[in-house]
């Protein structure tokens, strides 16, 4: 088309013509990139808010595993305690149980032997210094 009519046209013309051709190609050019452009500022969009989602959900499972973590170590924390307060129990009813049993041998001995519970009157106090020795010096009364 140009052939045929370049016959008739101007030089000025044809640069005219080359340069609306050469703007439209531009035109097109960029149109072209910039939809390539939101394209992929489209694709990084959605792939940050997968990452975003992705992390969030991560964040979530961890905290809830911690704070999973945490409650089962204050619970540790109070068995422990239990644990320690039996331990503590049991071992003073031991002692009890040990305590009763040899008062309970001290005293059949003692009976056995003709001995008593004091009587008013037959028990005699001394006085002690703060030294953990002392010297007898008369004769224990008798009553």
């Amino acid at each position: 088309m140009l052939e045929q009519k370049a016959v008739h046209m101007t030089e000025e013309e044809i640069d005219a013509y080359y340069a609306k051709r050469h703007r439209e190609n531009l035109e097109r050019y960029y149109n072209i990139q910039a939809n390539r452009a939101i394209r992929e500022d489209r694709g990084r969009l959605i792939r940050l808010v997968l990452v975003m989602i992705a992390a969030s959900v991560v964040c979530t499972v961890f905290l809830q595993l911690n704070f999973q973590v945490q409650q089962k170590i204050y619970r540790v924390a109070v068995l422990q305690k239990e644990i320690d307060a039996l331990r503590l129990s049991n071992e003073d009813a031991k002692k009890r149980l040990e305590d009763a049993r040899d008062l309970y041998i001290v005293r059949e001995k003692a009976e056995s032997l003709g001995m008593g519970y004091p009587k008013a009157g037959h028990v005699v106090y001394y006085s002690v210094e703060d030294t953990d020795y002392m010297f007898q010096t008369g004769d224990i009364p008798k009553s």
